[in-house]
């Protein structure tokens, strides 16, 4: 018993592979050859319609924003909420017309049961996405 208590106690104090010792600060050297650059995340302009919320429409907003630029002309991007457990998908409808814009329907589901909005929306000189038309059609 004193033998093995002994050896743990020896043990204990040898260093692991890797750990710093005793008054060491941490390695100053950063790698990498890219400097960060911020990053802008784009989102369509639009209030959100009564009934939904602004979190829900701000992640279907996002998913909007993704179909519109997929180049899958038949893209239905899924989005969901999960601070408020809502889902649903975004779907561009039909083809972007001579004025840049194209129609779009938003499911979502939520605990108030499901529904749709449907709206246009319409790219700007920029490339900056503006939701316009934007109404609730009713619960499914």
């Amino acid at each position: 018993m004193v033998v093995a208590g002994g050896l743990l106690a020896g043990l204990a104090v040898l260093p692991a592979c890797g750990t710093m010792r005793l008054g060491e600060t941490a390695d100053p050297i950063v790698t990498g050859s890219i400097k960060p650059q911020p990053v802008a995340l784009r989102v369509a302009v639009g209030d959100a319609p009564e009934g939904i919320s602004a979190g829900d429409w701000m992640q279907a907003k996002l998913a909007l924003e993704q179909a519109l630029a997929s180049p899958d002309k038949a893209a239905s991007i899924p989005w969901d909420n999960p601070g408020t457990g809502a889902r649903g998908t975004a779907t561009p409808i039909g083809a972007t017309g001579a004025d840049g814009c194209r129609d779009f329907r938003i499911g979502l589901v939520n605990t108030a049961g499901e529904q749709w909005v449907q709206g246009s929306a319409c790219k700007d000189s920029h490339g900056a996405v503006n939701l316009s038309q934007v109404r609730l059609l009713g619960r499914a």
